[in-house]
């Protein structure tokens, strides 16, 4: 099986992203952001925003508006940057073996997640340098079906 360490390594080169400054507010927003993501987010934007804010928002959107409001522009140590980033992907797996997935499928899942990643490659990029997704992305690439197949396989 290949190994999704190294495949998504791969990606995060050919993307262009490995290369890029290391930016902890954009760092911690695009955590939040993928935290955040399937959650009815209205409370948290009234609790941003307050009540005479009525616009829906996004998880990408309020991901910056959560660091914007918290980010203390000092330097994050790079030791603290790495456990940081150890620590998310220990929760990832974590969570992922709680929907019943075994190692060998934990890793199929994420080779499926960075082959959905590739078509993204030569895209542009929005606001903050994140790769946008091809205009077909839903319709070729989206790796729900995939996902969705792996999850049906847990009992069998």
């Amino acid at each position: 099986m290949e190994n999704p360490i190294k495949s998504i390594y791969q990606w995060q080169v050919d993307a262009g992203n490995a290369s890029r400054e290391y930016d902890d507010f954009l760092e911690s927003s695009f955590q939040i952001e993928e935290a955040l993501e399937g959650h009815d987010l209205y409370e948290l934007n009234l609790f941003l925003h307050g009540p005479e804010y009525t616009n829906k928002v996004s998880a990408k959107e309020l991901s910056r508006s959560i660091v914007e409001n918290c980010y203390t522009k000092q330097p994050i140590s790079e030791v603290d940057r790495l456990d940081k980033a150890c620590d998310a992907i220990v929760f990832a797996i974590g969570s992922i073996a709680k929907l019943g997935l075994n190692a060998q499928q934990i890793q199929q899942a994420l080779i499926i997640v960075n082959n959905a990643n590739k078509a993204k490659l030569g895209c542009p990029r929005d606001e903050h340098g994140k790769l946008l997704k091809p205009l077909d992305f839903d319709e070729k690439y989206a790796p729900e079906p995939k996902l969705q197949a792996l999850l049906d396989s847990r009992n069998k």
